[in-house]
């Protein structure tokens, strides 16, 4: 993400771009391609203003901001702009399935010649509140999601495999994550999968409040790819979220118009 900052008849100090930096820097993942943003910090009177220009995805976002002071300022930028962009996604997302965080895709034909595609989700770990703003922001029905850390140090570092999903259901929102004990000794029992009822306290577009309610028990299909297929394409549902016994990740199979398509984590 290419950022400008410039001050008119103001000297920009270190700290105050450190800043703006790193809180503008958070929209990345709103955008399947941010191609730029211009922050432009001015006084006028008593008021110290903040401007923000961004092009990504080709859509022009663009928002003014004024506080006592600069940092003020910035922070009531950021939250305008942000759900500002909310806002646009919400409107013009125009389908279920998820899009955003996807970083390689794969096509496959399954033993029965149905053709798929593989999409490979983000490695980037997220936290409850960030996947749960992923998946609103796509207007999406679930999210695939790594709930690991940022300093993996190496491969078989079993946190770098916990990857958890957000879904939606008849009766609201659910997670279901598999317990870090089962991974780390690669022995698993979807019996004993972990299961949640997310319940929203405080639709804010920036920091909701979500509450957690386990669940006491967690439907999931133990499949193959294949298998999946095949339970999927006898219903009418336009996802299913499975256990992939052959690699002991959750997967999800959707419908994307007439094709299907498996989101699958990065391995």
């Amino acid at each position: 993400m290419n950022i400008a900052i410039t001050g008119r008849h103001l000297e920009i100090t270190q700290s105050l771009r450190e800043y703006a930096l790193k809180k503008i820097k958070k929209l990345e993942k709103y955008f399947h391609q941010l191609i730029d943003a211009h922050i432009i910090m001015y006084i006028e009177k008593v008021d110290h203003v903040v401007e923000i220009l961004i092009n990504g995805d080709g859509v022009r976002f663009h928002a003014v901001e004024k506080a006592g002071d600069m940092y003020s300022s910035i922070d009531l930028l950021y939250d305008k702009i942000e759900k500002q962009v909310i806002r646009y996604k919400d409107k013009h997302s125009g389908h279920k399935a998820p899009s955003l965080d996807k970083i390689g895709t794969l096509d496959m034909v399954s033993d029965t010649g149905v053709e798929l595609i593989l999409n490979q989700v983000s490695n980037k770990p997220l936290n409850l509140v960030e996947a749960y703003l992923a998946m609103k922001v796509d207007n999406a029905d679930f999210i695939l999601f790594k709930k690991g850390i940022d300093n993996v140090k190496s491969d078989m570092n079993y946190f770098n495999r916990n990857y958890a999903v957000i879904y939606r259901t008849d009766s609201g929102l659910r997670l279901i994550e598999i317990p870090d004990e089962m991974i780390k000794q690669n022995k698993f029992n979807p019996d004993k999968f972990v299961g949640y009822e997310l319940r929203i306290l405080n639709e804010s577009p920036t920091k909701p409040r979500i509450k957690l309610k386990k669940s006491r028990g967690v439907d999931v299909y133990c499949a193959t790819i294949n298998e999946a297929i095949e339970l999927i394409s006898e219903t009418e549902k336009s996802f299913l979220l499975f256990f992939n016994v052959e690699s002991n990740y959750f997967n999800i199979i959707y419908r994307n118009g007439t094709n299907y398509e498996v989101m699958v984590p990065t391995y």
